[in-house]
């Protein structure tokens, strides 16, 4: 036989050994198949499968017998060997279909914010720098002077800020030199300050003048000299004393009680301070504040609070003392008089402190503004004046007050179905204030008053003419007020 042939044979068994055991698997899978198909029927199939195809796997069937070439003889094939049961699984069920998902709503945008108010663009203004005033020529003279006339004079203290600074305005006018000049009455001021309209007059009257060998002060320098000498009389007469006066009420301010601080008047505690603070700055810097009309205006507004806290508290004493003189003409004074008097006296002393601060306060105030060349305008009542009146008047009034609670406090009586302890403590309290020395209380208040009415302008008008003598040495100035000065 040949090797074909051979092969041919190996086919043939092989195709039937592949058909006997598929034909097995299959038999086994339709007896196992059938329990299960019925006990399925019996169960009541699901909503979502019922309707469900099953795909069932085709059979696999042999190679048709035309397909096979003749073959030899048949040889026996050895048995199948059987193979055990595998278990079967159920053929896959195809998933239900997802549920259908409903469109997704878009978001509501949230509501656009309500548009801002319209407002105006602020405009953008650069402000150009203030011009200089301008610079006047010819406006004082100066003369030449004696080494006696400047023995003879008033010196003034200047700081070596201040003659440093002087000496270099002047500077144009020569050195190691020793001058003289001539103020009108109320020149001073004006000139301090600058005013414009003051120094042209003073150039236009001094283009009358006759040619001859002088040196002239242009209106920058005259007003640096003026303000100067003004600075060092102000400072010798006024300001130091100012400065103290006003640290001494601050003192007074703070030594008072919580009891007392609320008895005061509020704005009394406000005037004080912007007095301490016009007095430091008009003393650190005089020049600068003599030419700003604005601190000027704040320094007589002050003088104008002052004269309204002195007003309210003049009123409230008056009233407390009313009070006690109704109480001292009663026609009993017993225990409950003795003790109604006592309560009352202690506020009245209570009252008359703050007084006396706010007359000082009043008489500080008058001072700073003859300093800054403001003094009230003469009217018919002078405030200063009337207040060391108004003060006064309430010293005799407590005096006649205290005789009148004497007298009573020596016959009261008190109840004798109470015990006396209380009623001897509070005559022992009334005794002790019925003496104090109220003059003396009062003496501070009446002095600052008394000497701010007598106060003189430092430029005061319709005085005689002065003359001003300036030294120049060695790169610095010093300066005196002559004593007489009758115009050269």
């Amino acid at each position: 036989m040949t090797t074909t042939a051979w092969l041919w044979v190996g086919l043939v068994l092989l195709g039937l050994v592949v058909g006997g055991w598929l034909a097995t698997r299959r038999k086994r899978g339709g007896d196992s198949a059938a329990p299960r198909e019925a006990s399925a029927a019996s169960e009541p199939a699901p909503a979502a499968l019922a309707d469900v195809p099953v795909a069932r796997p085709a059979p696999i069937t042999a190679p048709p017998a035309s397909i096979v070439p003749a073959a030899p003889p048949v040889v026996a094939a050895p048995s199948p060997v059987a193979t055990p049961p595998t278990a079967v699984l159920p053929p896959p069920v195809a998933p239900p279909p997802p549920a259908p998902v409903p469109p997704r709503a878009a978001p509501v945008p949230p509501p656009a914010p309500p548009p801002p108010p319209e407002e105006p663009v602020p405009v953008t203004v650069i402000m150009a720098p203030r011009p200089p005033a301008p610079v006047i020529e010819h406006v004082i003279a100066l003369e030449p002077a004696s080494q006696a006339d400047w023995n003879s004079a008033l010196p003034l203290p200047l700081s070596v800020a201040q003659a440093a600074s002087l000496a270099a305005s002047l500077a144009a006018a020569g050195r190691d030199a020793l001058y003289g000049i001539v103020f009108e009455a109320g020149a001073t001021i004006a000139i301090g300050r600058a005013h414009p309209a003051f120094m042209r007059s003073l150039a236009a009257a001094s283009a009358q003048v006759p040619p001859g060998p002088r040196r002239w002060l242009d209106s920058s320098a005259a007003a640096a000299l003026a303000a100067t000498a003004l600075a060092g009389l102000a400072n010798e007469r006024y300001l130091e004393a100012l400065g103290d006066e006003a640290r001494e009420l601050k003192t007074q301010l703070a030594a008072l009680s919580p009891k007392l601080a609320a008895l005061a008047d509020n704005r009394l505690k406000t005037l004080v301070q912007d007095l301490s603070r016009f007095a430091r700055e008009a003393r650190d810097n005089y020049p600068s504040a003599l030419g700003k009309a604005a601190f000027r205006e704040r320094v007589v507004e002050a003088g104008e609070r002052a004269l309204e806290v002195w007003r309210a508290l003049l009123e409230r004493v008056d009233a407390m003392r009313q009070q006690l003189a109704q109480l001292a003409r009663g026609q009993r004074f017993g225990e409950l008089q003795v003790e109604r008097a006592l309560a009352q006296l202690r506020e009245l002393g209570d009252l008359e402190r703050c007084q006396e601060i706010a007359a000082r306060s009043l008489a500080a105030a008058h001072v700073l503004r003859i300093v800054m060349g403001e003094p009230p305008v003469p009217g018919a009542v002078d405030p200063v004046a009337s207040a060391a009146a108004a003060l006064q008047a309430g010293v005799d009034q407590d005096l006649d007050l205290a005789l009148s609670l004497s007298d009573g406090e020596k016959a009261a009586r008190g109840d004798p179905y109470v015990g006396k302890g209380e009623f001897e403590a509070n005559r022992a309290a009334l005794r002790k204030l019925i003496g104090r020395p109220v003059a003396e209380r009062a003496a501070p208040a009446l002095e600052r008053l008394e000497a701010a009415r007598t106060a003189e302008a430092l430029d005061p008008a319709g005085a005689p003419p002065r003359r001003l003598l300036v030294r120049l040495a060695g790169g610095a100035c010093a300066i005196r007020w002559a004593v007489d000065a009758p115009r050269a």
